[in-house]
């Protein structure tokens, strides 16, 4: 996969001021991480602490919490990682949120489709 840069709006979701960011886009991360300093500065405290393995396949315990990302139109809430210092990664969870896919011939994101797929016959709800 190709790697490149967005530019992403952040806030803190109860205040809603955004602050400029240029983010990598990686897939290959689960969620969004964010230098911890950064996330300070928003007033974004981590509500839970989990265990990340890394690229290296090393284990690490980091902060989790809600940031707002906006990219070009489109706005949502997502998990943020706090995370090391010069780490700015835009995450598969907080994309998917968007409703973004990576177009990594052209270096942009893109609508992706929206999908909402049940069996036929198939009630949605509990089962008996």
């Amino acid at each position: 996969m190709g790697l490149f840069e967005v530019p992403v709006r952040v806030a803190n979701p109860t205040q809603l001021v955004f602050h400029k960011a240029v983010m990598l886009v990686d897939t290959g991360a689960t969620y969004s991480v964010l230098p911890s300093s950064f996330l300070d500065e928003l007033g974004i405290a981590p509500d839970s602490e989990d265990e990340f393995t890394l690229a290296d396949n090393e284990p690490k315990r980091y902060g989790v919490g809600e940031a707002r990302f906006s990219v070009g139109e489109r706005e949502r809430t997502s998990p943020v990682i706090f995370g090391d210092e010069g780490t700015w990664l835009l995450g598969a969870t907080s994309l998917q949120s968007l409703g973004l896919v990576p177009d990594t011939t052209n270096h942009q994101l893109i609508e992706s489709p929206k999908l909402l797929v049940g069996v036929r016959g198939f009630p949605f709800g509990p089962l008996a």
